[in-house]
């Protein structure tokens, strides 16, 4: 490095819980250090922010979650940057750059990266180019606003920071030097920890016997699977599971909270893979993971990681951690060219990386939704040396779902903790005709009762903090498995109920295809809306089960007067669930109908109607009486 690029530093920081942000942050980083800037990639919760001031240029790409909310590896830094302490010029002479992603169905979009990016400017940090608002709904949305947007952030970072005389960016042809490779640990039989690695050689999963979750994982505690059990009829076109878990031990939680599990990977995709690479001879040996100490920045420590901290073989690392049927990003396929000889598999290749070429990789990747190993068995020629699986596949992330049981149902006889999932298992045919099953759902799907595994709580969309927050009127409104996080509600109501004396009403609107295939937990409903003492409001809507489609908006619409006195007059939460997309979207637009309609017989303008309802409901949403949770 010349000594003009000495000081030329870069911090790519991300906030994340699927992974996606820390994707484009590593790919953010590869752009930096084209131009020459040593890049650092790195969670926001690894630094604070006075060592921002060290580096040229810091980068953040931060994802939207819950109701607004920072990610769990973002609010620390987040916090830290609140302190009133703080004054306007704390953080001038510091350029950044900013990449939100957000769901466009939540109302509070984008809203993470949209309060970082005031906050940064308050504290007198300097801006460079326009921030990227990337919108998740949708199969292409967010990589073609990325795309644009690294466009128009080549030509900022070569007018904020043009290179000294004789040097150019690194062209895309040339390789960069790995920041973490695999190598060999041999352990002969009689070394000491020897013992560590029986049992990582392989993986019998799955298999008619438990499993038992080994893994070492940050944050996780070991539970039991007690059940797993399928909720639809066999003849239904899709696989919903009933799963029940116990822990040996007490853990609180209440509605809203999320189980995060980290799956693993089939035997036969792994050994595919193995044999397909040529790594059979050395699948089963003990590595370990080896990092270039020079990317390690000031006070930064390394990135985080649970693969490094435990004994390993390549076999075991591709089956735990490593998520070869992911759909790849852009990226990948210009990783891989370079490791075949075959021109015309490589030119192929690195046309699915190029943005000029961005449709066709939809149509031969995203869209027909085509794996990492699909891939690499088509494009047979490429041979990834084995010390760069690390940087090649994306990791594994734990997948979060919303937990079913609340009140008496959190616990059981003997104290200990008890966790119920309704887990829908992502399992469909694509537009090429193959079948797609989701990672995670196959995984649990697979798992015979007495499996151990690891699980980790995540409170993120916790609903209320307190019990006197259950007592008042709820207005809970899910489609399919929304109905799990509603559930965790109302029989989180009726324990408050006993314990602090009566709560106010609760009215359940719940739509899925069939009361005959998909009604989850329709017994324990009707069983509420006949008792004494606070019956349930049950409203349904059934939308195959008659020659009309109806909604769970349709049902709002048609409930009016009564949905309206209990947002107006007994200030209802609302608690909406479900897929994201189209539903709350539509569920919210009825709501503000509703409104509307109710302002009107309170003698409200027709002119004002509207507008009174959308304000109304933007306090609720202010004031956390309107709550989504949506995936």
């Amino acid at each position: 490095m010349t000594s003009g690029l000495v000081n030329r530093t870069a911090l790519v920081l991300y906030g994340t819980e699927t992974g996606t942000s820390q994707d484009l942050a590593e790919e953010l980083g590869q752009i930096l250090e084209r131009f020459r800037f040593q890049s650092y990639v790195l969670s926001l919760d690894c630094v604070s922010p006075n060592i921002l001031s060290c580096f040229t240029l810091t980068v953040f790409v931060v994802s939207t979650t819950g109701q607004g909310d920072f990610p769990s590896n973002a609010k620390a830094f987040w916090t830290s940057l609140l302190k009133k302490k703080l004054d306007c010029g704390y953080l001038k002479g510091i350029k950044y750059a900013l990449v939100g992603l957000g769901d466009s169905s939540y109302p509070k979009f984008n809203f993470a990266a949209r309060k970082l990016d005031k906050r940064l400017l308050q504290l007198g940090a300097t801006e460079i180019g326009e921030p990227c608002e990337a919108d998740e709904q949708g199969d292409d949305s967010t990589e073609r606003a990325f795309v644009s947007w690294c466009q128009a952030f080549k030509t900022s970072l070569s007018q904020e920071f043009p290179l000294p005389a004789g040097e150019t960016p690194l062209s895309d042809d040339i390789s960069l030097p790995s920041k973490r490779i695999l190598e060999s640990s041999f352990v002969d039989s009689h070394h000491k920890n020897a013992d560590k690695f029986k049992g990582v050689s392989n993986t019998n999963f799955p298999s008619a016997e438990p499993d038992i979750d080994q893994r070492l994982i940050p944050g996780s505690v070991p539970a039991v699977l007690e059940s797993n059990v399928r909720m639809t009829p066999e003849m239904h076109w899709q696989d919903v599971r009933y799963l029940t878990l116990s822990l040996e031990s007490s853990m609180p939680y209440l509605p809203g909270d999320a189980l995060a599990i980290l799956p693993k990977n089939f035997y036969q995709d792994v050994d595919a893979l193995i044999e397909l690479m040529g790594w059979s001879g050395l699948a089963d040996s003990p590595i370990r993971i080896k990092h270039d100490m020079s990317t390690v920045g000031p006070s930064l420590g390394h990135p985080d990681l649970a693969i490094a901290a435990q004994p390993m073989t390549l076999r075991s690392l591709l089956a735990n951690f490593l998520d070869i049927t992911a759909i790849p990003r852009r990226s990948f396929f210009a990783k891989i060219a370079k490791y075949t000889s075959n021109e015309m598999h490589q030119g192929r290749l690195l046309e699915f990386s190029d943005p000029q070429y961005i449709d066709e990789y939809y149509d031969y990747a995203t869209r027909p939704r085509r794996s990492i190993l699909e891939i690499l068995q088509e494009f047979d020629s490429v041979k990834i040396p084995w010390e760069e699986a690390i940087n090649i596949f994306p990791v594994m992330r734990p997948r979060q779902f919303s937990i079913a049981s609340g009140g008496s149902l959190k616990r059981n006889a003997d104290g200990t903790s008890r966790f119920e999932l309704l887990v829908a298992i992502v399992k469909y045919r694509t537009v090429i005709k193959k079948i797609r099953q989701g990672v995670c759902t196959r995984y649990l799907a697979a798992l015979p009762a007495g499996s151990r595994l690891n699980i980790i709580l995540r409170s993120e969309g916790r609903l209320h903090s307190r019990p006197q927050e259950f007592t008042g009127s709820h207005i809970l409104i899910g489609a399919g498995t929304g109905i799990a996080p509603l559930r965790a509600v109302l029989f989180e109501k009726d324990f408050v109920h006993r314990k602090l004396g009566a709560t106010e009403s609760s009215t359940l609107i719940f739509g899925c295809r069939s009361e005959n295939a998909d009604y989850f937990f329709k017994d324990e409903w009707k069983a509420k809306s006949l008792q004494q003492k606070d019956p349930l409001r049950l409203l349904t809507a059934f939308s195959r089960d008659q020659k009309g489609k109806i909604y769970v908006q349709d049902r709002i619409r048609e409930e009016a007067e009564t949905l309206f006195a209990e947002l107006y007059d007994n200030k209802a939460t609302v608690v909406l669930c479900g897929s994201s997309g189209s539903m709350p979207k539509a569920v919210r637009e009825a709501l503000l109908e509703v409104l509307a309609e109710g302002f009107a017989s309170l003698g409200i303008s027709a002119s004002e109607r509207r507008s009174s309802a959308e304000t109304y409901l933007a306090d609720m949403e202010k004031s956390g009486r309107f709550r989504q949770e949506t995936w």
